[in-house]
């Protein structure tokens, strides 16, 4: 299945380009329009060549050199097609033997006009905290435990934002945060312990950090949920948010 869009191209511009401040690589390289980015290895987005301009394209001899740059960081070379790459960039790619990683929408929200609940059981902190770390560290896929790594990606964040913990009989068991940017807030890193799940507690959650996001003077909410993660883009749509595009992570092993 190919990538999709449903919205205007500037409008996952807008999100695409304050995804790298939102979530930001400790190293980022620009060339010709796309922010190759660095993270050690941990998270996809944080660790891949992704278009941050509309029309994004590369030569067969500058997807080489990013892929050099990869090899030399000890990682495998990623890209993010978004629909801002153009075709004949991807096409590029497929001939040198990328194939589908992943694949996920790209959500956005209108938040003017909504009164988002906040929970009394949402702790927000404006920087994260051990626990913090910790916790979604210990909820994550296990190339994705690592607090330190973790820390330097949100500790690198220079926007406002929000980190949540949720608490059920002083053990806790939900976190999420958002980052705002320019009028937008991302949503990211939500999760929750299991054994809490179909309760509602992530719907407050979320809906704690949109509160928290429009009180900070964000209009509209983005986020990027995996494709397959249908009970998760449910809640997102209850809570108003719309499919804008579809994009595929492309990576080649070596």
């Amino acid at each position: 299945m190919s990538v999709a869009i449903f919205g205007d191209r500037a409008d996952v511009l807008a999100c695409e380009e304050r995804i790298v401040n939102c979530w930001p690589a400790p190293g980022t390289m620009l060339i010709r329009g796309f922010a190759v980015r660095f993270a050690h290895g941990y998270s996809g987005r944080a660790n891949s060549a992704s278009p941050i301009v509309i029309g994004a394209h590369l030569e067969d001899s500058e997807i080489a050199n990013i892929e050099t740059l990869y090899r030399e960081a000890g990682l495998s070379p990623i890209f993010r097609d978004t629909m801002l790459m153009t075709r004949t960039t991807r096409k590029r790619l497929d001939r040198r033997g990328y194939v589908l990683k992943d694949a996920s929408f790209g959500m956005v929200a209108d938040l003017a006009g909504h009164a988002f609940l906040r929970r009394d059981d949402v702790e927000i902190a404006p920087a994260a905290g051990e626990e913090w770390l910790e916790g979604v560290s210990r909820f994550q896929t296990p190339d994705k435990r690592s607090p330190a790594q973790l820390g330097a990606i949100v500790g690198a964040i220079r926007v406002p934002a929000r980190f949540a913990t949720v608490r059920r009989d002083g053990r806790a068991i939900g976190f999420g945060y958002t980052a705002i940017d320019r009028g937008y807030a991302e949503i990211a890193s939500v999760l929750l312990d299991p054994d809490a799940r179909g309760q509602g507690i992530g719907r407050g959650l979320v809906e704690t950090l949109l509160a928290e996001a429009a009180a900070l003077g964000a209009r509209h909410g983005f986020l990027q949920v995996e494709v397959n993660n249908r009970i998760a883009k449910a809640l997102y749509q209850k809570l108003g948010f719309r499919d804008l595009y579809r994009y595929e992570t492309l990576w080649r092993k070596d």
